[in-house]
C-alpha cells in the first residue's frame, strides 16, 4: 500500500492499523488521532503470533506519520485494550504536544508584561510545555501590545488566542508538535474538488443563527499622557453585516484594549469569522493526496476550487479542517471541511474591497451559487451591452 499510517511510540514503529482517523484544523492548536488494530495473539495466516502485549501507555511520546510525512508529534492520551472469545483489539488515541497548552492553566509570575508582540508572548507561555512557536512565512504579527495580562484560570492557549484575535492571527499545529502563527489563504491547492471526478460525497449547511446585523466592540486603553481619561475608558468600534436584515446586535468586550484601531480589528474579526463559518460544507475525497496516489497530502488552510452541481457550489473555498480516515468498510478517504475564505479576512464584511476580491476569486456560475449568497457575496449583475468601463 503506497500510503500508510505509522505510529512511533518510544522509538518503535507500529503499523498495519485496521482503522485510522487523523484530524488537523486551522483554528485548533492541536491535531488528534485515533487508531485501531486487531492484535495477533494466535497468529493470522502466515503471520506469527504475538508473544507480548504492545508496550504502549498513556503519556508515552509518539509521532504520527501519514505516507512518511509527520502530521502529529505529541503524546498518547488513551490506550484501550479489549477482547472477546474471537478477537483481541487495541485502540490508541493521542494529540500534539501543544495539547498541554489547551488543557493547562497559564501560571506565571509576573502575570503581566509590557511592550511585547504576539510572537514573544506566545513563546513565553509555550516554553514551559516544551513547545516552540514560529510565524508563517510572509506573515506579520503586527505591533507590540502596550500591556498584556493573564486572566486568572485561563489556559495558555486561551491567553494566546485572546491576543491573536487582536492581530487577526490564527494559531494552528505545524505537524511537528509546535505552534504556527499564520493567516488564511496563503496557498492554493494544486487540485480542484470536482463532482464526478474526485468527490466521493458531500453535504453542507448554511446557518445564519450565529450572525448579527451589527457588531459593537468596547474596550479600555492603558493610561497615556497624550489622551484624555474619557477617551481611554470608552474605546468603541462597530461594523455591520448587511445580509442580516433584522435588528440583531452583538456587543463584544475586547480581550485587550490599546487603540480604537485595535478594537475595530477585533469586531471585524468577529463579524468575518461568524460570516465565513455560516456556510460550511464537508467534502469526502478518495485517498489522502490531492492527485490520487500522487501529489501532496491535503492540508488545512489551503484555498481550493470546488465544482459541484448537486452541492450548488462553484467557487473558491477555504479548507478549515482535514480528517484522514481508513477503515475496512469505507477504504482510504479524506474529509475536508470547507468554509468561505471571508471567515478570517481583515476587512469588515461589507467592505467593498473584500467583496470585490471574493467575487474575482469565484468562477463563472452556471446557476445559483447558494454558498456565495449565504455569505453575502453574490455575483454582480451582468453589465449592459455597449457599456465600457
Amino acid at each position: 500500500m503506497a500510503d500508510d499510517l505509522e505510529l512511533l511510540v518510544n522509538g518503535r514503529i507500529y503499523a498495519g492499523w485496521t482503522s485510522i482517523g487523523v484530524t488537523m484544523a486551522i483554528d485548533a492548536a492541536s491535531g488528534a488521532f485515533t487508531v485501531d488494530l486487531t492484535e495477533r495473539w494466535e497468529g493470522q495466516g502466515s503471520l506469527a503470533a504475538q508473544l507480548d502485549a504492545w508496550p504502549i501507555l498513556p503519556d508515552d511520546e509518539c509521532e504520527i506519520r501519514l505516507g512518511g510525512e509527520s502530521m502529529i508529534s505529541g503524546y498518547v492520551n488513551i490506550f484501550r485494550p479489549s477482547f472477546d472469545v474471537t478477537s483481541h483489539a487495541i485502540n490508541v488515541q493521542g494529540r500534539d504536544r501543544t495539547s498541554d497548552m489547551i488543557d493547562c492553566s497559564a501560571v506565571h509570575d509576573p502575570d503581566q508584561w509590557t511592550n511585547l508582540d504576539l510572537l514573544q508572548f506566545a513563546q513565553i507561555l509555550a516554553k514551559p510545555f516544551g513547545v516552540s512557536v514560529r510565524v508563517d512565512q510572509g506573515v506579520s504579527v503586527g505591533d507590540k501590545f502596550q500591556t498584556i495580562k493573564l486572566q486568572q484560570g485561563e489556559t495558555a492557549f486561551e491567553a494566546i488566542s485572546r491576543y491573536a484575535r487582536q492581530r487577526k492571527i490564527l494559531c494552528m499545529p505545524d505537524g511537528t508538535g509546535n505552534l504556527l502563527l499564520t493567516r488564511t489563504g496563503n496557498t492554493r491547492a494544486a487540485a480542484a474538488l470536482v463532482q464526478g471526478e474526485n468527490i466521493k460525497g458531500a453535504d453542507g449547511t448554511i446557518d445564519h443563527s450565529q450572525r448579527f446585523s451589527e457588531y459593537i466592540g468596547k474596550a479600555q486603553a492603558a493610561y497615556s499622557a497624550t489622551t484624555s481619561g474619557e477617551g481611554e475608558a470608552h474605546l468603541r468600534a462597530s461594523t455591520t453585516d448587511s445580509e442580516i436584515p433584522r435588528y440583531r446586535p452583538l456587543l463584544i468586550i475586547a480581550e485587550a484594549g490599546g487603540t480604537p484601531a485595535s478594537v475595530q480589528e477585533r469586531v471585524n474579526w468577529e463579524a468575518n469569522s461568524r460570516l465565513g463559518q455560516s456556510a460550511v460544507a464537508s467534502v469526502a475525497v478518495f485517498g489522502w493526496r490531492q492527485f490520487g496516489l500522487t501529489g501532496d497530502l491535503w492540508r488545512p488552510n489551503l484555498l481550493v476550487q470546488v465544482r459541484s452541481e448537486w452541492l450548488r457550489m462553484d467557487g473558491e473555498m477555504l479548507i478549515r479542517q482535514v480528517t484522514f480516515t481508513r477503515s475496512p468498510s469505507d477504504g482510504t478517504t479524506t474529509v475536508l471541511e470547507l468554509i468561505s475564505p471571508q471567515a478570517f479576512e481583515p476587512e469588515p464584511p461589507d467592505a467593498e474591497k473584500s467583496q470585490a476580491r471574493q467575487k474575482k476569486g469565484r468562477g463563472k456560475n452556471k446557476g445559483r451559487n447558494i454558498w456565495a449568497e449565504g455569505v453575502g457575496l453574490e455575483d454582480p449583475p451582468p453589465e449592459p451591452k455597449g457599456v465600457k468601463k
